[in-house]
This record gives structure tokens, C-alpha cells and sequence, in this order.
């Protein structure tokens, strides 16, 4: 009698700790279907601007390699006889075909490199950081598709008496869609990249002051 009562003891007990564990299970389950979401967009997006900034730049560096225009492939500087700035005179050709290469090779590269793949560890969950690599891995899977705008654009620098920097760079203004099983949404970003540069000595003209966009 005393082992069927003992033995109805200890089935309680399996079952009481297999109910805590189920309900632990299904709270952890919960946690992180409600932490999964939106910390999977979060991910997704920083790694297809990740993804996509990589190829953008890849692809710009190697028109700039291929053309290997120099600052003074760009613009001329032309002084009056003081030794001041008389005027800035912009290569419309060069700007032009350097622009129409580097729109070319970002558009082509970015269409490589739709379809990637994350994994992320369970702790990083959590968004703790002591965690964030800890326990397995869970995959992602999306695709991205994306456009954008570019422009080449003039801007001066003060660099110390009767110095200025001349920076001309390429901007592209990219926007993502990104795609999961999930959900889908779009980010925007912008990246900017230095074609040349060059050290002006003697003072600018307040016309040129700030050039701006060339094309």
C-alpha cells in the first residue's frame, strides 16, 4: 500500500515538473517569437545597408582605378597675377563620363548581390550585449532590391591661413527595399566617396565659395 502511495507521489512530481517545464519552454518560445520580429528587421536592414555599401564602394573604387583621374583631371585653377583664385573652371567631360561609369558599376553590382543570409545567436535576443553570442545560431534568409540617385558635388574646407581644401565627391543617395518571409520594408541611406582633392593657396572667391553639385 505504502509503494502505491509512494509511487503516486513521485508520478505528481514528474508530471508538476514536466508542466513547469513545458510552461518554461512556452514562456522562452514566447520571448523570443515577440523579441524575434522586430529585432529581425532591425538586423536585416543593418545588414543589407551593410551588404549593399560594400558593393557600392567595391564598384567605385574600381572605376576610380580604371579612369585614375587626378585632381587636376577635374578642375583648373586659373591665378591672377597676386597669386589669388581668379576662377574654377570644371572638366564637364571628365565629371560626366567618371559619373556615367561609376552609375554603371553600382547598378551591376548591385543587382549581384540580392539574396543573402544572417546568422544570429539566440542570446543576441535578448539585446544584451554579455549575450549576444551566446547559445545557437538562427539563419535568416532575405533579398533586397534597391535604386538610387548620384551626383557629384564640390565642397571647400579651411585648412589654415590662406588655405583650403577642395573636395570633390561622388554621393549616392541608395534606397533598399528588404524582403523576408516575414514582412518587407525600406531604408535609405547615404554614402559619400572622395574622387579628388587639392590644397588651395590664396584666397577664393566668394562665388566659389561653395560650388555645390556638378552633376
Amino acid at each position: 500500500m505504502r509503494s502505491k502511495k509512494k509511487k503516486s507521489k513521485i508520478r505528481k512530481k514528474i508530471k508538476k515538473y514536466l508542466l513547469i517545464t513545458f510552461l518554461i519552454i512556452l514562456m522562452i518560445i514566447i520571448f523570443f517569437e515577440y523579441q524575434a520580429v522586430p529585432f529581425q528587421k532591425k538586423y536585416v536592414e543593418t545588414q543589407a545597408e551593410i551588404i549593399s555599401n560594400d558593393a557600392i564602394s567595391e564598384a567605385v573604387d574600381n572605376v576610380l582605378v580604371k579612369y585614375s583621374y587626378n585632381y587636376e583631371d577635374i578642375v583648373n585653377i586659373n591665378y591672377d597675377s597676386d597669386g589669388n583664385v581668379k576662377s574654377i573652371e570644371t572638366n564637364a567631360k571628365n565629371i560626366n563620363t567618371l559619373k556615367a561609369a561609376m552609375n554603371k558599376a553600382v547598378q551591376e553590382k548591385i543587382e549581384t548581390v540580392t539574396d543573402a543570409d544572417v546568422s544570429i545567436h539566440i542570446g543576441a535576443f535578448t539585446e544584451l550585449s554579455l549575450l549576444s553570442n551566446f547559445g545557437p545560431e538562427v539563419k535568416f534568409d532575405f533579398t533586397f532590391v534597391g535604386s538610387f540617385n548620384s551626383e557629384i558635388v564640390s565642397t571647400f574646407e579651411a585648412a589654415g591661413l590662406n588655405q583650403t581644401v577642395h573636395h570633390i565627391k561622388f554621393i549616392v543617395n541608395a534606397r533598399l527595399i528588404t524582403l523576408t518571409p516575414d514582412y518587407s520594408d525600406g531604408i535609405e541611406y547615404t554614402t559619400d566617396f572622395e574622387i579628388a582633392q587639392s590644397v588651395i593657396i590664396g584666397d577664393i572667391p566668394a562665388t566659389y565659395a561653395n560650388i555645390g553639385k556638378l552633376s
